[in-house]
């Protein structure tokens, strides 16, 4: 059985998380779980291996995919969601959230709160782990503060987890700020898509001049379908949200590949074997939802439930996906982080099981 270093192992279901009148089970059903415990815990010594089928269960509607953790519950709600992983010591990488309240939390594997950063309330995040800034790896976070139709920038101090203001030349697009992704992270700069109060975006490029605060440049810019409050990028390919106007996908120029007519509070994209899948949320419902990352083509929709003693998923809020390895068995090729928004605490997921779960869904 895979576990992180505090959390107990999760292949495994405890209580039903969600009213059994949404999805009956049966007492068949349990009794098989059971007897399927009984024959594992006689199977001796755990090991690192997965099984085949862990973390995934088809019921005929939603495909079923255990919780890995939860986080500690931490007051102020929660907002976007990230990543800062450690490619030195993957298990000392961070997990990033923007509560509501404003300012930034800082979460180990462990799920315990390492930081709190104050300050204002992020709609976006993004982050560039590899920055080299005068000469020194300092890993770089960004985040759309849509009050102050602003972009902020932080510098990360790994020992400690410290947060600084970063010092950022003033990224002012010409329509406000209301969202922000990663576009790519070269060397010595970051190009950031910043989505504006209305059907418009812009790629700002931002570098270490040399100067006493980092300098920025707009690349371009181009309109959007609709106006979007939430981006993901992949592979020179900017994908778009807006519970208005849907998911769009589009090239970096702004051309329109793809869309649909999903109300998307949320999204992340990833790929899983091969399978490069959009996964969005519409803030309302209880499953996250996937599209072909091609063509935005709707397909299965995954319902995280309970572990063994971690709920499962009831309202999944914000969410991002990565492939980064963070340590152990579970998270070496990455984890799925979800906001329960029910629930006010960010849960986990290994990447392993849920590319089992979609690819085994194809």
């Amino acid at each position: 059985m895979f576990q992180s270093r505090r959390f107990d192992p999760v292949f495994q279901r405890s209580t039903p998380s969600r009213p059994d009148l949404r999805r009956p089970r049966s007492l068949a059903r349990a009794f098989a779980v059971g007897v399927s415990l009984l024959a594992l815990a006689a199977c001796g010594p755990a090991t690192d291996e997965l099984p085949e089928d862990a973390g995934l269960e088809e019921t005929g509607g939603p495909v079923e995919l255990l919780v890995t953790a939860a986080f500690t519950a931490v007051e102020g709600g929660g907002g976007a969601v990230g990543f800062l992983p450690d490619p030195q010591a993957p298990s000392l990488g961070l997990v990033l959230s923007a509560p509501r309240i404003g300012g930034l939390d800082l979460y180990d594997l462990d799920g315990v709160l390492k930081t709190r950063h104050t300050g204002e309330r992020l709609s976006g995040l993004a982050t560039a782990p590899n920055f080299e800034l005068r000469g020194e790896s300092l890993p770089l976070i960004f985040g759309a503060a849509a009050d102050s139709q602003a972009v902020r920038g932080f510098a990360v101090v790994r020992d400690g987890a410290q947060v600084l203001d970063l010092p950022l030349g003033a990224i002012e697009p010409l329509d406000g700020v209301s969202g922000l992704c990663l576009m790519r992270e070269g060397t010595g700069f970051v190009e950031l898509v910043v989505l504006s109060t209305g059907a418009h975006a812009e790629i700002w490029r931002v570098r270490d001049a040399g100067e006493d605060q980092l300098s920025v440049e707009r690349i371009r810019d181009f309109p959007l379908p609709a106006p979007a409050r939430q981006c993901a990028a992949f592979d020179g390919d900017i994908y778009t949200a807006s519970p208005a106007g849907g998911l769009a996908r589009l090239t970096a120029d702004g051309t329109l590949l793809a869309d649909a007519r999903y109300p998307a509070a949320s999204l992340t994209i990833g790929e899983f074997n091969g399978t490069r899948l959009v996964l969005a949320a519409d803030g309302n419902g209880e499953t996250v939802d996937t599209f072909d990352a091609a063509t935005l083509q709707a397909g299965i929709s995954i319902d995280i439930v309970d572990g063994l003693s971690t709920p499962g998923v009831q309202s999944p809020g914000a969410l991002a996906v990565t492939s980064a390895d963070y340590g152990y068995t579970a998270y070496a090729n990455g984890l799925l982080a979800v906001y329960d928004t029910d629930a006010g605490r960010l849960k986990v997921v290994s990447r392993d099981a849920l590319t089992r779960a979609v690819v085994a869904a194809d």
